[in-house]
């Protein structure tokens, strides 16, 4: 399956965000500065987009694992307001993994603290 398109991760996206994802510690982590043309009310990041990107490391646990997954449910928390031009480090991790369903988990963290989490619940479709 290729994802070169994706809008976060896609390096071949025009208009995406680019993020690339390292793996550090059984996580992915990766950094993004969002700009202007991310906002919802001006001078703050649509939570759209932090909702994206969170979706977007938690699925590249599997994805870079092989395993093709869906997210079925994903639940956030906005802590704080993002602003353009503001350097964010989004980190995902699994937390639970059964036969069909994972459990993954995601923050987006500015200065060390937390600006957004995530808990999301990805399926495997039945073959």
């Amino acid at each position: 399956m290729r994802t070169d398109r994706c809008f976060v991760c896609g390096p071949h996206n025009p208009l995406g965000l680019r993020l690339r994802f390292v793996e550090q510690d059984g996580a992915l982590t990766g950094e993004f500065r969002p700009t202007d043309l991310h906002v919802g009310y001006e001078g703050i990041v649509h939570g759209g987009i932090l909702a994206a990107v969170l979706d977007d490391v938690m699925a590249n646990l599997l994805y870079r694992r092989g395993q093709y997954a869906l997210t079925a449910r994903m639940e956030l928390r906005f802590h704080a307001p993002a602003h353009p031009g503001e350097v964010l480090h989004v980190r995902g991790w699994l937390e639970e993994e059964g036969s069909r369903a994972v459990v993954a988990r995601g923050e987006i963290l500015r200065a060390g603290k937390r600006v957004c989490s995530a808990r999301a619940i990805f399926v495997r479709p039945r073959s």
